[in-house]
């Protein structure tokens, strides 16, 4: 059975989606996936046990990344395609059972595809290899508890600034004994915060995971105690990897990219999401500045987190 998955190039998308492809596989377990998804967001089914291949998407002028995705899988006959972008691909192939997803505005995100694909529920994971799991295992110790820490994002408004991580981290520290802080993104966020984040913290106390691959971020995140950090792709894959997560919301929208459970907390500012919706948002600064530290602190407190 051969399966083409036609994914988000965005790595939270592609993360929520996850559920879903863990749903086919476990229906189809003998089945060949194939991947058309973007570059970075691939990683995530780089130790995928159906993957048969993944094809790379990067945008283009004119849109003419659409035809490389047609001539990749044009010539395949295939029993199930799966397009999670809504787009005129699926009609074009030779397939048969196509699903063709389309968002909505309404519910949250994993709720929209439940319904979809007519599932009771979809828990989003990310497959790890051994290598990683071993190199996770030799670094962290088991005396300390490790908080995963993302200071980044794709879009300025939506990012905390780096200066209230490091209060944070402070204050965790006078409150908490045997903590480290992993501290993950990528290397042109390393560049913009990193240095401010650790500022005056001990070396020992920082993992620096800056520039590795989501799947070993990931690995990471199964053996640690909280996640803390903006509304990202990152943040959904803390979900995905079953870590306690603090997610950070200020002009994007909670009620579709938002978890709320006895393992996930929103922290938002004053401000709802429908002000935001309704302002004129300057794109070169942070809106989420309403946020203090102090309240993230009582959230890990309140839910004994740590």
């Amino acid at each position: 059975m051969k399966i083409l998955v036609i994914s988000s190039n965005l790595i939270g998308d592609s993360i929520l989606s996850t559920g879903v492809i863990e749903h086919f596989y476990k229906k189809n377990p003998k089945a060949k996936f194939t991947f058309l998804i973007g570059p970075t967001a691939g990683q995530i089914y780089e130790h995928f046990p159906g993957l048969e291949k993944t094809v790379s998407i990067k945008k283009l002028k004119f849109n003419l990344h659409w035809l490389k995705m047609y001539f990749n899988c044009c010539l395949t006959k295939w029993d199930i395609v799966i397009d999670l972008r809504s787009s005129l691909l699926p009609y074009l192939l030779l397939a048969k059972k196509k699903y063709i997803f389309k968002k909505n505005k309404t519910l949250h995100h994993i709720e929209q595809l439940n319904q979809f694909f007519n599932l009771s529920e979809s828990l989003l994971f990310v497959h790890n290899d051994p290598i990683e799991e071993n190199i996770v295992n030799n670094i962290m110790e088991s005396n300390y508890k490790y908080i995963v820490i993302f200071p980044g994002g794709n879009w300025k408004p939506k990012i905390w600034p780096a200066n209230q991580y490091n209060k944070l981290l402070h204050m965790i520290c006078n409150r908490y004994s045997n903590i480290k802080f992993i501290i993950v993104g990528s290397l042109k966020e390393k560049k913009l915060y990193f240095e401010t984040i650790r500022n005056d913290l001990e070396d020992h106390l920082i993992i620096d995971l800056m520039g590795e691959t989501l799947t070993l971020t990931s690995a990471y995140m199964k053996k640690s105690n909280v996640f803390i950090g903006n509304d990202s792709g990152l943040m959904h894959l803390s979900i995905a990897s079953g870590l306690n997560t603090i997610g950070l919301f200020g002009p994007t929208n909670d009620k579709l990219y938002g978890h709320r459970n006895s393992k996930s907390f929103v922290i938002r500012t004053r401000e709802d999401y429908d002000y935001f919706n309704k302002t004129a948002i300057d794109q070169n600064k942070s809106h989420m500045l309403s946020i203090q530290p102090d309240q993230i602190l009582n959230v890990i407190i309140e839910n004994k987190l740590l």
